[in-house]
């Protein structure tokens, strides 16, 4: 009974803690009890934005400790940055602005390996607020690694700005293999076209409209996108043949033509 009753308490304080205004549970991060002081912190960083005028007046409190929670939850409301990400990453994003551009760029990918899932907000705030583009690409391709999550939030956000466009295209074709290996031919072919639209002559999206046709029996079609492919650069000949989406092609004559031509260019230039 004693438990339980302790539990419920833990739990109408935490409560209370989200309740309260900005204001309150500021005057909470100098508290003389560290469990409180640590309850409002986490508070006011779940708030938000709406925590960001009550901790910035906080940063010229006369108590230091204050100050200096103020300054985290500030920093966490910035980058995004949840307890458990914290936790898988400790202080890879302390002084982020700071760090020279090479520096943040590595961390965009230390994220993702030390993150996951939970550094997907952070690198999702990196594309908006980092002002350099390069960081900001780093950031895109640390999305890509982490799956459809990531993607997610990349096509929702990243990639509508500027200098992130060639990552479209990986993230639409990385999508299109997802339908494409579900069956979902008609999504898969919505993404490569997508894709093409931003890059006609990116060889990988016309390969793998090439592989759908192929799964979708259309067989001209596939024939037609996988000359397509070629013609933009696409020469890995040795997967094409052990390609099972292209199987329905092997007898066709053209699609041989292509393989004959590859093995003869491959030929030269050994």
């Amino acid at each position: 009974m004693t438990r339980a009753l302790s539990l419920l308490a833990a739990l109408l304080l935490a409560t209370c803690m989200l309740a309260a205004e900005p204001a309150a549970l500021v005057r909470q991060l100098g508290s003389d009890s560290p469990k409180a002081r640590d309850e409002a912190l986490e508070a006011l960083v779940a708030m938000g934005e709406e925590a960001k005028e009550a901790l910035t007046a906080a940063l010229k409190h006369q108590d230091p400790e204050v100050r200096w929670r103020a300054a985290v939850a500030l920093h966490r409301i910035r980058w995004r940055l949840s307890p458990k990400l914290l936790a898988g990453i400790g202080d890879l994003m302390d002084r982020f602005d700071e760090r020279p551009r090479a520096a943040r760029e590595a961390i965009c990918r230390d994220l993702a390996l030390g993150g996951l899932a939970d550094a997907v907000p952070t690198l999702k705030q990196i594309i908006t607020a980092d002002p350099s583009q390069t960081v900001r690409q780093a950031a895109a391709r640390a999305l890509v690694l982490l799956g459809d999550e990531g993607l997610q939030a990349l096509l929702d956000a990243g990639v509508q700005l500027q200098g992130l466009e060639r990552y479209t295209v990986s993230v639409r074709i990385h999508i299109g293999n997802s339908y494409l290996e579900r069956g979902e031919y008609d999504k898969a072919l919505t993404q490569y076209r997508q894709s093409l639209e931003l890059e006609p002559k990116n060889s990988v999206a016309h390969y793998n409209v090439a592989c759908t046709y192929s799964e979708m029996e259309k067989i001209d079609e596939a024939i037609a996108a996988l000359e397509q492919a070629v013609e933009c650069g696409y020469d890995d000949v040795e997967w094409m043949e052990k390609d099972e989406d292209l199987d329905n092609l092997r007898d066709h004559p053209r699609y041989k033509d292509i393989v004959r031509k590859l093995r003869a260019k491959h030929r030269r230039e050994e």
